[in-house]
């Protein structure tokens, strides 16, 4: 298996590990707990701050996400590593993480922010009091979260370079 199919196979898996996750989440759990901090300011400030009940299910409905984007891309370099014959460039290592997490990143921005939260606009994603928001700063959530995922862009870039140097120095 080359660079690139390993990528697709495994940022698609990704992906879809990424939304399968999150949906379910978005779809049953108040948007106070799951995304309260991705909102624009305008919405967070029109209500009441999260209580510290909210900030501790966040906390734990968001350490599988986490362990998820950590621990996906350095199995799936390994797994290319592997299939390569052991040895992989630095170059390749860091393409591999960097690739997969990036379609996992483009599958929340494209199907979760911009089309379920930013165009669709389902009840179950407006906070409770700001629903006469919902045509305007629900919208601008398309602006805030695509600034959001050029930042969250840098970040995987920087750990997928420590990724592979993990792997290209095992």
């Amino acid at each position: 298996m080359g660079l690139l199919e390993n990528i697709l196979l495994h940022g698609s898996l990704a992906g879809l590990l990424l939304i399968l996750y999150l949906l379910p989440i978005m779809r049953f759990l108040s948007p106070r707990i799951w995304a309260f901090s991705d909102y624009p300011k305008v919405i967070t400030e029109a209500v009441e701050p999260q209580t510290e009940k909210e900030r501790r299910i966040a906390l734990v409905t968001g350490l599988p996400f986490i362990f998820l984007m950590l621990v996906y891309p350095l199995v799936s370099t390994l797994i290319f590593e592997s299939v390569s014959g052991g040895a992989i460039s630095l170059l390749d290592a860091f393409l591999n993480s960097f690739g997969v997490l990036m379609i996992g990143n483009l599958a929340d921005y494209l199907l979760l922010d911009m089309i379920i939260v930013g165009t669709w606009t389902p009840d179950w994603v407006i906070i409770p009091g700001t629903e006469s928001m919902k045509e305007t700063a629900y919208k601008d959530f398309r602006i805030e979260h695509t600034k959001g995922h050029v930042y969250g862009t840098i970040g995987m870039a920087i750990l997928s370079l420590v990724i592979a140097v993990v792997v290209v120095m095992l």
